[in-house]
């Protein structure tokens, strides 16, 4: 099942998810959720915010399938590959606060 929204409508809606469990809302934060070789996903948001802030490192890029490494802060290196919002397994969800869009694992109870 797809549901459309207008970015206009989402965007004074903090935190707002917006994809999870399959279901797909069309906003303009984001382009592109990537899959991490660590498990966890990532909007292009976050990456580029992580690669600006020099919390990773770029290190490759390849175009056909279409993957990326980058090094991480404790020196890991992690494969970053493109999926479709809608593969987000269940629990996970794009949530969307101003032009920022990153992904939320829903099923973790937060720390004390």
């Amino acid at each position: 099942m797809t549901v459309s929204q207008s970015y206009s409508n989402a965007r004074d809606d903090s935190s707002r998810p917006i994809v999870g469990g399959g279901i797909a809302v069309v906003a303009l934060p984001f382009e592109t959720v990537f899959e991490g070789s660590n498990g966890r996903y990532y909007t292009d948001w976050q990456v580029r915010h992580r690669l600006r802030t020099d919390e990773w490192t770029f290190c490759m890029q390849q175009r056909t399938p279409h993957r990326r490494l980058v090094e991480t802060d404790d020196d890991a290196l992690l494969l970053l590959v493109p999926i479709e919002p809608e593969e987000l397994p269940a629990g996970r969800e794009i949530r969307v606060s101003g032009c920022r869009a990153r992904v939320v694992d829903t099923r973790r109870v937060p720390s004390a």
